[in-house]
This record gives C-alpha cells, sequence and structure tokens, in this order.
C-alpha cells in the first residue's frame, strides 16, 4: 500500500495496519474481480495493472465504463453501509496485482487518520470525475474524436521524451469499440485512416505514435 500515491501522506502506521489486514493477489488477463450482479463487502486496490468494467446489456452489447488503473481503489460502494446490486463485472486487462481488505476494517483502520480520509475521498472523487468525462464524450464527442480521445489515453504513460508512443499490446478494434460506445468497423476505419497518414504506424503487435502531438492536434480540430 505505500506505493499508492494518494496515501503518500498517511501516517506510517496506518499504513503499516492496512498492510497487515490486506489480503494480496494477482490475477491474470481476463481473470474475473467481480462478476456483474455479485455483491462484495470488500474494497481493492489496485497495485498493477489495469482493470476494467463492462456492462453487459440485454441486447448482449459490451459497453465498458472507464478503466481502474495502478493506485485505484475499486468497489468502493461497499464503504456506503449497503451493498448495490453492480450492472458491471470487473475483470482484469492484463496481469494485475490487487491488495483486498474488508470495508468495515478498512473504515475502522482510517476513521482517526485524517490524511486517509482525505485520500479516501480524493479517490472516490477522481473515479467520478472519470465516469463524468466518460458519459460527456459519448455525448458530445464524434466516434472519430472518441477514437482520437481513447488512443490518447493509451499514449499518456507511454510518451518518449521525442514525444513519440508506443501502444503494447494493441487492443482489437472490438476491444476500442467497447471503450468508446461503437462499432468495430467505425474504429477500424479510423485507425487505417490514421495509418494511411502517419498519425499511427503498425508494427508486430504495437502501434507506435510518432508524435502524440499531432494527434492532439487531430481531436482539438475534429469536432469543430
Amino acid at each position: 500500500m505505500n506505493g499508492i500515491e494518494h496515501f503518500r501522506a498517511v501516517r506510517a502506521s496506518t499504513l503499516a495496519e492496512m498492510n497487515r489486514r490486506c489480503h494480496w493477489f494477482h490475477l491474470d488477463d481476463g481473470d474475473v474481480l467481480i462478476p456483474a450482479g455479485e455483491k462484495v463487502d470488500r474494497v481493492f486496490f489496485l497495485l498493477d495493472g489495469e482493470l476494467r468494467f463492462p456492462v453487459y446489456t440485454r441486447t448482449g452489447k459490451i459497453v465498458w465504463l472507464p478503466s481502474a488503473h495502478q493506485g485505484s481503489l475499486v468497489n468502493g460502494a461497499a464503504l456506503s453501509g449497503e451493498l448495490p446490486l453492480m450492472p458491471y463485472s470487473i475483470e482484469a486487462a492484463g496481469p494485475c496485482t490487487i491488495a483486498s481488505i474488508g470495508s468495515r476494517t478498512f473504515l475502522d483502520i482510517i476513521k482517526n487518520d485524517p490524511e486517509a480520509l482525505q485520500a479516501l475521498v480524493q479517490m472516490l472523487v477522481e473515479r467520478q470525475r472519470l465516469i463524468v468525462e466518460h458519459i460527456v464524450e459519448l455525448s458530445t464527442l464524434s466516434v472519430r474524436s472518441r477514437v482520437h480521445s481513447e488512443l490518447l489515453r493509451l499514449c499518456a504513460e507511454n510518451i518518449e521524451t521525442g514525444g513519440s508512443a508506443v501502444i503494447s499490446p494493441i487492443p482489437t478494434h472490438t476491444d476500442l469499440a467497447n471503450r468508446i460506445g461503437t462499432h468495430r468497423e467505425a474504429v477500424a476505419r479510423e485507425l487505417s485512416y490514421l495509418q494511411s497518414v502517419g498519425i499511427v504506424l503498425r508494427r508486430a503487435k504495437e502501434l507506435l505514435v510518432p508524435d502524440v502531438s499531432r494527434l492532439t492536434d487531430l481531436l482539438a480540430r475534429s469536432d469543430d
């Protein structure tokens, strides 16, 4: 837990107790942390990797909520004292390392540490902000712009000194479509266009973005 950025100001004694009471485990790509419709009275901290949140509609369509990344609190709703029925599952998108702790135990540990309580609020607000941004993008951006925006998100943690970035492994067209609420054909068309003008380059199992600023400019102009 010491490596979680939000906990950097938390008392050492609080962190030590959290570490003592947590259960640590690993997930592989595709493993399910919480199935849709299941109530789990625990909270999880993602120490490494990415978790995705697929919503399965009545017609069989999959729509993904924003992913959780390193340092994220997962299943924060369990802290409310009630266990709402979640309409989505939580799954690993690649290898993940996770710390798990009972929701009541966690609240008991942090209740007398103001910095820990502040960290919890920041995590919950951050998650809410991501979901609001996702809703706004779905409501206001064209499919082309949503593709550009998602590619920029995938680039964000891998930007090199010269302004290039590598997305590895490359998400499938279907995965990208699920992330942005569209169909794979639209994603395939836009990626083909981006490759034709040199904004992205496919090589083996990686997608190279030679100049991320070109993609940023394209997004800024595309819905003017």
